[in-house]
């Protein structure tokens, strides 16, 4: 695998030396204001994008990885802290607590309570789009 992974970065470097061979002409950036630079090689400037790029990239990992973190650690902080309230609750004398399998999440039950009394509101026509008669 090592000997892939360096016939590779030889395939890279090999072509990024014959672009810059190819593109050796020089070229004037103009800024705003009337400003110019100094002549440079076309190669370099291109070399220089693709690298700021790069940085840029990682920048925005690096800041994101962080912020991850940060939200982590603080979520463990709490999920520790309700874990003492648990304990503290199971050691209270006629304080039961259930079981974590026994423990729903209540946010599903909600929403079938809120869709089923919507849908008990609604005329008939737009629940099942026809109505139903009564047989004679």
């Amino acid at each position: 695998m090592i000997y892939i992974k360096a016939l590779l970065l030889i395939a890279l470097l090999f072509l990024a030396i014959t672009f810059g061979i190819q593109n050796s002409e020089s070229v004037v950036l103009r800024y705003y204001f009337n400003l110019a630079s100094i002549p440079v090689p076309l190669y370099l400037v291109l070399y220089l994008a693709i690298i700021l790029g790069v940085v840029a990239g990682l920048a925005i990992d690096v800041y994101s990885r962080v912020t991850v973190k940060g939200k982590l650690k603080k979520l463990e902080k709490t999920n520790a802290s309700l874990r003492e309230d648990l304990e503290k609750m199971k050691g209270e004398p006629g304080g039961e607590v259930p079981e974590e399998s026994e423990i729903t999440p209540a946010a599903p039950e909600i929403r079938q309570t809120q869709s089923l009394a919507s849908a008990s509101s609604a005329p008939p026509d737009e629940i099942g789009g026809e109505t139903e008669s009564e047989p004679d």
